[in-house]
């Protein structure tokens, strides 16, 4: 557990890495492990930066940034993408692939890939009401309430026929 991530402010930058599977414990704790250490050491332009990380749903990797401290930059966002790469190598699982959407269904995290979101919506896999989480949110606040929202409130509304 990151007891840096637990209080770094709601205004904190957050970037969210959806893996590919569940995470086994063992890779979960391994993992956190390594992203926390990878927060220690992360900085912009020589500047540390107030940061922390956190698994959520046994799938979600957040790296977060406390920037009223000191803002990510450019080169601090490509050293987190070099070591969620180097996770992927680690791990052989996907953090960076965005052709999946996630689903929170019955109390698990349920992968949908983009290319068969109107065949589900048709079928009525997925309504309106399903959650889908909304990977895209960039604040910590979010995390509580932006982020595990109704289909209907996220980008894929679109997709679902007027009534």
């Amino acid at each position: 557990m990151d007891k840096i991530f637990d209080v770094l402010p709601a205004t904190s930058r957050i970037w969210i890495y959806q893996s590919s599977r569940p995470l086994s414990q063992k890779e979960k704790a391994e993992i956190l492990e390594k992203a926390i250490h990878f927060t220690r050491i992360w900085s912009a332009h020589g500047n540390d930066l107030l940061a922390g990380a956190k698994i959520m749903y046994d799938q979600f990797l957040i790296l977060s940034v406390n920037e009223e401290e000191n803002g990510a930059s450019g080169c601090s966002i490509d050293k987190a993408f070099k070591f969620i790469q180097g996770l992927e190598t680690d791990y052989r699982i996907s953090w960076l692939d965005r052709s999946k959407l996630a689903f929170y269904i019955d109390n698990e995290v349920y992968l949908s890939p983009v290319s068969e979101l109107k065949l589900k919506i048709d079928t009525g896999t997925i309504t309106k009401d399903t959650l889908i989480f909304n990977n895209l949110v960039d604040k910590k606040g979010d995390l509580e309430h932006n982020w595990i929202i109704p289909a209907k409130d996220s980008w894929i509304k679109k997709y679902f026929r007027a009534n």
